[in-house]
């Protein structure tokens, strides 16, 4: 390696390492756990604390266009956010700094948009979403039993068993059997809200489910939920299923929800999605976002 080159690696890696910043032992933080989401504080640009939802679905963070206001962030340039019902078109704002805990993530883009319609506990409203642009470069530890959650460069692995992922367009997902012989992959959607059961509800793409109905005729829908997501509401067929299985571990008592064809589940490559219904049946698990895999403690 010449001179030259040498100089240019040093300047990147510094220019990398001015981004992420850690500091000490992963801070706990309490999180508000409702209607199976997790919210809590994230300060921006070193002044205000505002109430954050951690979405895994999410590849950009967001923020309301209420606090952008209120922070004086200006459109850096325009984009377009996909959700489950369509896309809307959104400004993106440059700031100089996002931390939680003693994680900080300097220079990211945000999303800028109308967060007024989401899901928030009673007296709360969401002021911005903390996405994988933020996530990817920690281990994220949630502990559903005494709500706390933390940002680490290396989890405690302990006696954990270990379920590996690949990342679609910068959202984990994972390998899934359904009814025994039907494999697909599952993106984790912790921005996915449902309400409190013992039962684990996977969301499923429309060809995904005509391809297990073939398999197995006797499945029917027995009822329908509604939902909303970006661009929408949507009518969804609930259907119970005989076995399913994260990578290669059962996970009892569970059904699909089929997803209508819109939205991003339109694509011809789009695939189903798991959220926090699942992983807190195992009460504590880690995302490892650098080495890729999720611990199930």
């Amino acid at each position: 390696m010449t001179d030259a080159m040498k100089k240019k690696f040093h300047l990147l890696l510094s220019l990398f390492l001015s981004c992420i910043a850690f500091t000490g032992s992963a801070e706990q933080l309490h999180f508000d756990y409702y209607e199976r989401l997790i919210f809590f504080n994230v300060t921006i640009n070193g002044t205000d604390s505002l109430y954050f939802l951690f979405d895994t679905g999410a590849n950009a963070s967001a923020i309301d266009a209420v606090s952008a206001a209120k922070l004086n962030l200006h459109s850096h340039k325009a984009d377009s956010v996909e959700g489950s019902a369509g896309s809307i078109a959104v400004d993106m704002v440059k700031v100089k700094s996002v931390v939680t805990g003693n994680a900080k993530v300097k220079n990211l883009l945000l999303t800028k948009q109308d967060l007024s319609y989401m899901l928030a506990p009673p007296g709360k409203r969401v002021e911005g979403i903390l996405g994988t642009d933020f996530m990817k470069h920690f281990a994220v530890t949630i502990d559903f039993i005494n709500q706390k959650i933390s940002f680490t460069n290396k989890p405690e692995v302990h006696k954990a068993s270990s379920v590996p992922f690949e990342m679609d367009n910068n959202i984990p997902r994972v390998k899934a059997t359904i009814n025994n012989s039907f494999q697909t992959f599952l993106r984790y959607d912790s921005g996915s809200s449902l309400f409190e059961t013992d039962s684990t509800y996977i969301n499923v793409t429309t060809p995904n489910w005509k391809a297990i109905q073939k398999a197995d005729s006797s499945l029917k829908p027995y009822t329908y939920f509604s939902g909303t997501g970006i661009g929408g509401e949507m009518k969804l067929a609930v259907v119970k299923v005989k076995y399913f299985s994260l990578n290669d571990i059962p996970v009892k008592n569970s059904f699909i929800i089929v997803q209508p064809e819109q939205g991003y589940f339109a694509r011809p490559d789009a695939v189903g999605f798991f959220g926090n219904n699942l992983l807190e049946k195992f009460k504590k698990v880690t995302i490892d976002f650098p080495r890729k895999k999720i611990l199930l403690y």
